[in-house]
């Protein structure tokens, strides 16, 4: 009996043994597994990398912004390396590239043109996930299918009185049984007369609709839809911009993206991809016009130095890197909040933004002053990196627009907690603590504390983010630290003060002041109403 037992606790542990050896062998082969099929995609993602960049070199787009149209040829290279399915799976036709390696290519497109990278973030970041996230509508995955192979998609959310803004948009959505009617204009709306599909946000009518904002799938050619005004625009002359009208366009009601829920979340949610876009599209823009800038001061003399030689110019363009770094930063830990998530943090997709988007702007302006003459030559590549730079900071929100929503929910109890969160995250619960006391006392209604608040919280999550050291490997985080620090520095300097109602007054009556003296200057005409009330904006 004991022999029997002693035999039968040796087999059981030789089986445990065994069980334990597979184990080992298991977890080292899946490890290996792992780790090759991260070489792989690390390969693949190289190889389209490099496919891209050799593709764009090829094109004029410098004609084509005098053109105020794409090469030829564009379309199709961005179709042929997949680039109109960035994220979109894998069985849809998609590249499902991490949202990291999607933002490094938008990032290197932008290098080249601002135009094209925005086709890329329009499509895939706001239009697409709408519909991704719609599985109900008729031939979902075909629609998507044709999307990832060039089938353009548009997103109309803007409109003449309301902006982006979606408690003031008008255009309506008349829900029947089984269609919808849809009513009003859109403005500024990239891709419409391109697209081969629209996602149009609109306020819903008719019973039980409840005011509620709806996105509705529109196809391009759906009777009643206009494309009236073409938009010449500043800068992105590339790429399409129309007014649409919307005069009774039915669409079957299985094509509402929302179903009776309230379509807000799926465009908040697609607009906080966007903004994440735009700063990769900020941060290709900054590192070209610093190439460009750079390889200009290395050639140019002043006296008997080169001007990258100059003291002054190093320290500017060492400046410029610092905040590339930020940017760069700023923009990964964004991205792994979305892995970690599942969805983009909203506000620090807005932070990372703002501080793309006004460090690029401020960047070309340094370096189209650099380069002099030269820099305002339309002839150069710096004049249309500055006007393109322009729209950054208005796309996706206007800087001041959301620096006062950061303020406002850094001030807010009902949201302060997720801010803290926030912080905490990236390892700078001090820093909002701090950041919370520095305000105690100020009038949170006032316009000038929210947008300072804005800026404290969008400086203190990119000390954060670079401080932390894990979103970024460079050698110089230390000093793009200190940068930050410095700007966090000189933004207190201009901390907002109580004003008073004199104070307040006085300023009006001076703005008063300058429009009247200005109505009676010959020098000074002021502009008629029939040119600023353009029908197609207002």
């Amino acid at each position: 009996m004991c022999s029997q037992a002693s035999h039968a606790d040796e087999l059981a542990r030789s089986g445990a043994g065994f069980i334990v050896g597979l184990m080992a062998m298991y977890t080292q082969v899946y490890a290996q597994f792992s780790e090759a099929q991260e070489r792989t995609a690390e390969r693949r993602a190289a190889a389209l990398y490099s496919g891209l960049i050799a593709d764009l070199s090829q094109l004029n787009f410098a004609d084509a912004d005098d053109r105020r149209a794409f090469p030829p040829t564009l379309h199709s290279i961005l179709a042929r390396h997949g680039l109109f399915g960035l994220t979109a799976p894998g069985e849809h036709g998609g590249l499902a590239l991490p949202l990291q390696e999607a933002i490094d290519l938008i990032s290197a497109t932008a290098s080249f043109d601002v135009s094209a990278a925005s086709t890329l973030v329009i499509h895939n970041f706001l239009a697409l996930p709408c519909i991704e996230a719609a599985p109900h509508i008729p031939e979902q995955k075909h629609i998507i299918w044709g999307a990832t192979r060039g089938d353009l998609c548009a997103f109309a959310l803007t409109e003449p009185g309301a902006g982006s803004a979606p408690r003031h948009i008008e255009a309506s959505a008349l829900m029947r049984e089984d269609k919808v009617r849809i009513s009003g204009r859109k403005i500024w709306i990239g891709l419409a007369d391109w697209a081969r599909w629209i996602v149009c946000f609109a306020r819903a009518s008719g019973p039980d609709a409840k005011g509620r904002l709806v996105g509705v799938l529109v196809d391009r050619q759906a009777q009643g839809l206009k494309v009236t005004h073409e938009h010449r625009t500043l800068g992105l002359r590339g790429i399409i911009q129309n007014t649409l009208e919307f005069q009774d366009v039915e669409v079957p009601r299985a094509y509402v993206l929302s179903r009776d829920q309230d379509g807000w979340g799926a465009a908040s949610s697609s607009m906080n991809r966007g903004r994440i876009g735009v700063a990769a599209m900020g941060l290709g823009a900054l590192e070209r016009a610093i190439q460009l800038a750079a390889s200009y001061a290395s050639h140019r003399r002043l006296g008997k130095l080169r001007m990258i030689e100059n003291s002054y110019i190093e320290q500017l363009f060492g400046q410029m890197v610092l905040r590339r770094e930020v940017v760069k930063a700023m923009l990964a830990a964004s991205c792994r909040l979305v892995s970690a998530q599942g969805a983009p943090n909203v506000y620090l997709a807005s932070a990372t933004k703002v501080l793309s988007s006004e460090w690029c702007g401020l960047v070309a302006d340094q370096c189209v002053q650099l380069l002099g003459g030269r820099g305002y030559d339309e002839g150069t590549p710096l004049a249309k990196i500055y006007r393109d730079a322009r729209i950054l900071r208005i796309f996706e929100g206007p800087t001041e627009a959301l620096l006062s929503h950061l303020g406002r929910c850094l001030l807010s109890k009902a949201t302060r907690d997720e801010i803290a969160d926030l912080f905490r995250s990236v390892g700078a619960a001090s820093v909002h603590a701090a950041t919370i006391e520095e305000l105690s006392g100020l009038d949170e209604t006032d316009g000038a504390v929210l947008i300072y608040a804005g800026w404290l919280t969008t400086l203190g999550l990119a000390n954060a983010v670079v401080s932390a050291g894990c979103f970024s490997v460079s050698a110089c985080a230390v000093a793009a630290a200190d940068l930050v620090s410095s700007e966090l520095a000189t933004l207190r300097t201009r901390a907002p003060a109580r004003q008073s109602v004199e104070v307040r007054n006085r300023a009006n009556r001076t703005l008063t002041t300058f429009l009247q003296d200005a109505a009676c200057s010959i020098r000074s005409p002021v502009l008629t109403d029939d040119y600023l009330k353009l029908v197609q904006y207002v």
